[in-house]
Protein backbone atom coordinates (compact mmCIF):
# COMPACT_ATOMS: atom_id res chain seq x y z
CA UNK A 1 0.00 0.00 0.00
CA UNK A 2 1.65 3.19 -1.19
CA UNK A 3 -0.41 5.82 0.62
CA UNK A 4 -0.84 5.99 4.34
CA UNK A 5 -4.30 7.55 4.09
CA UNK A 6 -6.80 5.17 2.54
CA UNK A 7 -10.14 6.32 1.13
CA UNK A 8 -12.85 3.66 1.36
CA UNK A 9 -16.18 4.00 -0.40
CA UNK A 10 -19.24 2.91 1.58
CA UNK A 11 -22.36 1.71 -0.24
CA UNK A 12 -25.16 3.83 1.25
CA UNK A 13 -27.74 1.18 0.46
CA UNK A 14 -25.74 -1.52 2.23
CA UNK A 15 -24.58 0.82 5.06
CA UNK A 16 -21.12 -0.76 5.23
CA UNK A 17 -18.41 -2.25 3.05
CA UNK A 18 -16.79 -5.62 3.65
CA UNK A 19 -14.58 -8.31 2.20
CA UNK A 20 -12.92 -11.57 3.18
CA UNK A 21 -9.14 -11.75 2.97
CA UNK A 22 -7.52 -15.15 2.62
CA UNK A 23 -3.77 -15.73 2.91
CA UNK A 24 -2.77 -19.11 1.50
CA UNK A 25 0.94 -19.39 0.91
CA UNK A 26 2.85 -16.24 1.88
CA UNK A 27 3.10 -13.84 4.76
CA UNK A 28 2.14 -10.31 3.75
CA UNK A 29 2.75 -7.06 5.60
CA UNK A 30 0.28 -4.23 5.01
CA UNK A 31 2.16 -1.05 6.01
CA UNK A 32 0.84 1.37 8.60
CA UNK A 33 -2.17 3.30 7.25
CA UNK A 34 -5.35 4.94 8.50
CA UNK A 35 -8.78 5.95 7.21
CA UNK A 36 -11.79 7.84 8.50
CA UNK A 37 -13.87 4.66 8.48
CA UNK A 38 -14.07 2.37 11.47
CA UNK A 39 -12.94 -1.21 10.90
CA UNK A 40 -13.90 -4.52 12.47
CA UNK A 41 -11.47 -7.39 11.88
CA UNK A 42 -12.78 -10.92 12.45
CA UNK A 43 -10.19 -13.69 12.16
CA UNK A 44 -12.39 -16.60 11.09
CA UNK A 45 -9.45 -19.00 11.21
CA UNK A 46 -5.67 -18.91 11.19
CA UNK A 47 -3.81 -15.96 12.68
CA UNK A 48 -3.23 -12.29 11.97
CA UNK A 49 -0.84 -9.84 13.63
CA UNK A 50 -2.07 -6.25 13.96
CA UNK A 51 0.00 -3.21 14.93
CA UNK A 52 -2.25 -0.50 16.39
CA UNK A 53 -2.20 2.19 19.06
CA UNK A 54 1.41 1.51 19.96
CA UNK A 55 0.97 -2.21 20.57
CA UNK A 56 0.88 -5.53 18.76
CA UNK A 57 -2.17 -7.82 18.85
CA UNK A 58 -2.17 -11.38 17.54
CA UNK A 59 -5.62 -12.54 16.48
CA UNK A 60 -6.27 -16.28 16.46
CA UNK A 61 -9.32 -18.36 15.47
CA UNK A 62 -12.59 -16.46 16.09
CA UNK A 63 -10.86 -13.37 17.54
CA UNK A 64 -12.20 -9.88 16.81
CA UNK A 65 -10.60 -6.44 16.90
CA UNK A 66 -12.28 -3.07 16.37
CA UNK A 67 -10.23 -0.20 14.89
CA UNK A 68 -11.73 3.25 15.51
CA UNK A 69 -11.68 6.12 13.01
CA UNK A 70 -8.26 7.52 12.04
CA UNK A 71 -6.32 5.00 14.14
CA UNK A 72 -3.15 3.99 12.25
CA UNK A 73 -2.77 0.23 11.92
CA UNK A 74 -0.81 -2.40 10.04
CA UNK A 75 -1.37 -6.14 9.56
CA UNK A 76 0.64 -9.26 8.82
CA UNK A 77 -0.64 -12.76 8.07
CA UNK A 78 1.38 -15.14 10.23
CA UNK A 79 -0.18 -18.32 8.84
CA UNK A 80 -2.77 -19.34 6.31
CA UNK A 81 -5.92 -17.57 7.39
CA UNK A 82 -9.38 -16.37 6.51
CA UNK A 83 -10.25 -12.89 7.77
CA UNK A 84 -13.48 -10.92 7.47
CA UNK A 85 -13.08 -7.13 7.44
CA UNK A 86 -16.01 -4.72 7.84
CA UNK A 87 -15.76 -0.98 7.19
CA UNK A 88 -18.25 1.36 8.87
CA UNK A 89 -18.67 5.03 7.88
CA UNK A 90 -17.27 7.48 10.42
CA UNK A 91 -20.85 8.62 11.14
CA UNK A 92 -21.97 5.12 12.15
CA UNK A 93 -21.87 5.89 15.90
CA UNK A 94 -22.28 9.67 15.55
CA UNK A 95 -25.58 9.80 17.44
CA UNK A 96 -24.23 7.66 20.27
CA UNK A 97 -20.90 9.57 20.40
CA UNK A 98 -18.98 6.50 21.51
CA UNK A 99 -15.78 4.67 20.70
CA UNK A 100 -15.79 0.88 20.47
CA UNK A 101 -13.26 -1.06 22.54
CA UNK A 102 -13.28 -4.66 21.36
CA UNK A 103 -10.22 -6.90 21.38
CA UNK A 104 -11.05 -10.51 22.18
CA UNK A 105 -7.37 -11.53 22.27
CA UNK A 106 -6.68 -9.37 25.34
CA UNK A 107 -9.53 -10.03 27.74
CA UNK A 108 -12.14 -12.56 28.76
CA UNK A 109 -15.53 -11.47 27.46
CA UNK A 110 -19.05 -12.82 27.68
CA UNK A 111 -18.98 -15.86 25.39
CA UNK A 112 -22.68 -15.61 24.58
CA UNK A 113 -22.24 -12.02 23.41
CA UNK A 114 -19.24 -13.02 21.30
CA UNK A 115 -21.16 -15.95 19.83
CA UNK A 116 -23.98 -13.59 18.84
CA UNK A 117 -21.47 -11.24 17.21
CA UNK A 118 -19.81 -14.02 15.22
CA UNK A 119 -23.16 -15.29 13.97
CA UNK A 120 -24.23 -11.78 13.00
CA UNK A 121 -20.99 -11.11 11.15
CA UNK A 122 -21.33 -14.18 8.95
CA UNK A 123 -25.01 -13.44 8.29
CA UNK A 124 -24.09 -9.89 7.27
CA UNK A 125 -21.36 -11.21 4.98
CA UNK A 126 -23.71 -13.66 3.24
CA UNK A 127 -26.47 -11.06 2.86
CA UNK A 128 -24.03 -8.45 1.58
CA UNK A 129 -23.39 -10.54 -1.53
CA UNK A 130 -26.89 -11.95 -1.87
CA UNK A 131 -28.61 -11.26 -5.20
CA UNK A 132 -32.13 -11.21 -3.77
CA UNK A 133 -34.00 -8.05 -4.72
CA UNK A 134 -34.82 -7.04 -1.15
CA UNK A 135 -32.12 -8.89 0.76
CA UNK A 136 -30.35 -5.58 1.37
CA UNK A 137 -33.21 -4.66 3.74
CA UNK A 138 -32.56 -7.78 5.80
CA UNK A 139 -28.84 -6.99 5.70
CA UNK A 140 -29.53 -3.49 7.03
CA UNK A 141 -31.49 -4.93 9.95
CA UNK A 142 -28.58 -7.24 10.82
CA UNK A 143 -26.14 -4.32 10.65
CA UNK A 144 -28.32 -2.29 13.03
CA UNK A 145 -28.43 -5.31 15.33
CA UNK A 146 -24.63 -5.49 15.19
CA UNK A 147 -24.50 -1.79 16.05
CA UNK A 148 -26.68 -2.48 19.09
CA UNK A 149 -24.43 -5.26 20.39
CA UNK A 150 -21.27 -3.21 19.87
CA UNK A 151 -22.69 -0.08 21.49
CA UNK A 152 -24.24 -1.93 24.42
CA UNK A 153 -21.29 -4.14 25.35
CA UNK A 154 -18.11 -2.52 24.01
CA UNK A 155 -18.59 1.26 23.92
CA UNK A 156 -17.07 4.09 25.86
CA UNK A 157 -17.77 7.81 25.65
CA UNK A 158 -15.75 9.44 22.90
CA UNK A 159 -13.51 12.31 23.93
CA UNK A 160 -13.54 15.33 21.67
CA UNK A 161 -10.29 15.76 19.77
CA UNK A 162 -8.28 18.85 20.64
CA UNK A 163 -8.51 21.77 18.23
CA UNK A 164 -4.95 21.22 17.11
CA UNK A 165 -5.47 17.58 16.10
CA UNK A 166 -6.22 18.39 12.45
CA UNK A 167 -3.10 20.54 12.21
CA UNK A 168 -1.00 17.85 13.87
CA UNK A 169 -2.33 15.18 11.51
CA UNK A 170 -1.39 17.39 8.56
CA UNK A 171 2.12 17.71 9.97
CA UNK A 172 2.39 13.96 10.36
CA UNK A 173 1.06 13.37 6.84
CA UNK A 174 3.75 15.69 5.44
CA UNK A 175 6.40 13.78 7.37
CA UNK A 176 5.04 10.41 6.23
CA UNK A 177 5.02 11.57 2.62
CA UNK A 178 8.66 12.59 2.98
CA UNK A 179 9.61 9.22 4.50
CA UNK A 180 7.80 7.31 1.74
CA UNK A 181 9.69 9.28 -0.90
CA UNK A 182 13.12 8.84 0.70
CA UNK A 183 13.08 5.68 2.86
CA UNK A 184 15.33 3.79 0.43
CA UNK A 185 18.03 6.41 1.03
CA UNK A 186 18.48 5.18 4.63
CA UNK A 187 17.30 8.51 6.06
CA UNK A 188 17.56 9.04 9.81
CA UNK A 189 15.21 10.59 12.34
CA UNK A 190 17.66 13.46 12.83
CA UNK A 191 17.85 14.18 9.10
CA UNK A 192 14.07 14.02 8.68
CA UNK A 193 13.56 16.36 11.65
CA UNK A 194 16.04 18.87 10.23
CA UNK A 195 14.49 18.87 6.75
CA UNK A 196 10.93 19.09 8.10
CA UNK A 197 11.84 21.87 10.52
CA UNK A 198 11.35 20.14 13.88
CA UNK A 199 13.59 19.14 16.74
CA UNK A 200 14.47 15.46 16.82
CA UNK A 201 12.79 14.97 20.22
CA UNK A 202 9.57 16.71 19.13
CA UNK A 203 9.33 14.75 15.88
CA UNK A 204 9.97 11.45 17.66
CA UNK A 205 7.28 12.14 20.27
CA UNK A 206 4.68 13.42 17.79
CA UNK A 207 5.33 10.58 15.34
CA UNK A 208 4.80 7.89 17.96
CA UNK A 209 1.72 9.62 19.37
CA UNK A 210 -0.08 9.75 16.03
CA UNK A 211 1.08 6.51 14.39
CA UNK A 212 1.63 4.17 17.34
CA UNK A 213 5.07 3.33 15.94
CA UNK A 214 8.55 4.75 16.24
CA UNK A 215 10.17 6.41 13.24
CA UNK A 216 12.44 3.39 12.79
CA UNK A 217 9.59 0.87 13.01
CA UNK A 218 7.55 2.69 10.37
CA UNK A 219 10.51 3.02 8.01
CA UNK A 220 11.34 -0.66 8.44
CA UNK A 221 7.81 -1.67 7.44
CA UNK A 222 8.15 0.34 4.21
CA UNK A 223 11.56 -1.20 3.55
CA UNK A 224 10.21 -4.70 4.17
CA UNK A 225 7.23 -4.17 1.87
CA UNK A 226 9.61 -3.22 -0.94
CA UNK A 227 11.98 -6.07 -0.09
CA UNK A 228 9.16 -8.64 -0.17
CA UNK A 229 8.07 -7.33 -3.56
CA UNK A 230 11.62 -7.73 -4.91
CA UNK A 231 11.92 -11.24 -3.43
CA UNK A 232 8.61 -12.18 -5.06
CA UNK A 233 9.22 -10.67 -8.48
CA UNK A 234 12.98 -10.75 -9.11
CA UNK A 235 16.05 -12.94 -8.68
CA UNK A 236 18.16 -10.15 -7.22
CA UNK A 237 20.70 -10.99 -4.55
CA UNK A 238 20.18 -10.08 -0.90
CA UNK A 239 22.95 -7.50 -1.26
CA UNK A 240 21.12 -5.81 -4.13
CA UNK A 241 17.78 -5.94 -2.33
CA UNK A 242 19.16 -4.56 0.95
CA UNK A 243 20.79 -1.70 -0.97
CA UNK A 244 17.65 -0.88 -2.97
CA UNK A 245 15.34 -0.95 0.05
CA UNK A 246 17.27 1.31 2.40
CA UNK A 247 18.94 -1.19 4.72
CA UNK A 248 22.54 -0.28 5.59
CA UNK A 249 23.79 -3.82 4.89
CA UNK A 250 22.71 -7.43 4.36
CA UNK A 251 23.18 -8.29 8.04
CA UNK A 252 20.72 -5.59 9.09
CA UNK A 253 18.27 -6.68 6.38
CA UNK A 254 18.38 -10.32 7.51
CA UNK A 255 17.93 -9.36 11.17
CA UNK A 256 14.88 -7.12 10.63
CA UNK A 257 13.31 -9.54 8.13
CA UNK A 258 13.66 -12.43 10.58
CA UNK A 259 12.22 -10.41 13.48
CA UNK A 260 9.12 -9.32 11.57
CA UNK A 261 8.48 -12.23 9.22
CA UNK A 262 9.60 -15.08 11.46
CA UNK A 263 11.96 -16.48 8.82
CA UNK A 264 15.05 -15.39 6.93
CA UNK A 265 14.83 -13.85 3.43
CA UNK A 266 16.29 -17.08 2.03
CA UNK A 267 13.67 -19.21 3.81
CA UNK A 268 10.91 -16.88 2.62
CA UNK A 269 12.14 -16.99 -0.98
CA UNK A 270 12.45 -20.77 -0.87
CA UNK A 271 8.90 -21.19 0.50
CA UNK A 272 7.35 -18.94 -2.16
CA UNK A 273 9.29 -20.60 -4.98
CA UNK A 274 7.48 -23.84 -4.13
CA UNK A 275 4.19 -22.43 -5.44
Amino acid sequence: MKKMYEHIEIDRKKLINLFIFQARTTERVIPMHFHSNMELIYCINGSLRVWHEGKVTTLMDKDMLFINSNVPHSTQSLTENRVLVLYFPKSFFASEQVLIQLNTSEEQLDEQVLSNLRTLLMEIYNLHYSTGTYDYILAQSRIIELKYWLARHFSQTAELSPATSRSDRQKIQTILDFIKEHYTENISLAETARICGYSEAYLSRMFHEYTGQTFTEYKQILCLEKAIDLLDTTNKSLTEISYETGFPNVKSFRKVFKEVMGKTPYEYKKSTDMY
